[in-house]
């Protein structure tokens, strides 16, 4: 039984990376998903360990919305997150405050039409309801010093000012990337900034298998050699850089329940 358990878990990362790297012979519902974590105990695992997870999400994604929100209160009980760090304008701080209070509903914290939804919205409920610390780190307008490394220094600033406090970082995809050629910029990432800083980063991966339930694990060598998302290769970067050396982990989202 023992040796059938190798066969079986060897078996189940060669069709993972095969459904990754696109193969139409082999479809991703073939993953035995008991081999992988499903996302909230892969979080809280990793936020044990470390004092920030770095999420990217997509944007009009609901669905790593959906898992995000549904992580947030194993995540404050188990791993003892209680600081939220979301991707709105640093003015928007005192509304954000009194929509903590109770005193304005989640509609009165102005968002970026680019950032919101009901989705994305749902966070920042479940947040005020677990009484999370939420905190705004984006920039107002353009800054000299880049939208990136503005939003590492309101963390950073933040996370030594209360030097107990674990956090949750939730950004777009792009700012989780680390270590990237840009082929007409050489701008650190959010991610490059706080990548000494006792980070872990996680990607989503849309429509990337058929399962009903999304996947989460670690970002190997033995199972995403070579392999680039989509928005890997979307991005203008240099065609070299796979997922491999971009993050530490990754949430695969269903195809059936992406949006």
């Amino acid at each position: 039984m023992g040796q059938l358990r190798y066969y079986t878990r060897d078996l189940a990362f060669y069709l993972l990376l095969v459904a990754l790297m696109g193969m139409p012979a082999v479809r991703a519902y073939s993953l035995d998903l008991e081999l992988a974590d499903n996302p909230t105990a892969y979080l809280v695992n990793k936020a044990k360990e470390k004092r920030i997870l770095l999420i990217g999400t997509h944007h009009r994604n609901a669905y790593i919305h959906e898992v995000i929100a549904g992580a947030l209160p194993t995540l404050v009980e188990q791993a003892k997150i209680n600081t939220l760090f979301v991707e709105i304008p640093c003015s928007q701080q005192p509304n954000i405050e009194r929509f903590c209070q109770g005193l304005i509903d989640v509609d009165g914290i102005w968002v970026h039409s680019i950032v919101t939804s009901p989705s994305f919205l749902e966070i920042l409920k479940e947040a005020r309801n677990l009484r999370m610390n939420i905190v705004a780190i984006d920039t107002d307008v353009p800054s000299p010093i880049g939208r990136d490394e503005w939003m590492s220094r309101k963390v950073v600033s933040y996370l030594e000012e209360h030097p107990d406090e674990k956090a949750i970082v939730i950004v777009g995809a792009r700012h989780v990337l680390k270590g990237i050629e840009w082929a007409f910029s050489h701008k650190p990432t959010l991610a490059d900034h706080l990548n000494t800083y006792d980070t872990f980063s996680v990607v989503p991966w849309p429509d990337s298998t058929d399962s009903t339930l999304p996947v989460a694990m670690d970002i190997t060598p033995t199972k995403f050699e070579g392999v680039s998302i989509p928005l890997l290769r979307a991005m203008n970067i240099k065609p070299h850089i796979t997922i491999l050396t971009v993050a530490d982990g990754i949430i695969l989202l269903p195809k059936a329940q992406s949006h």
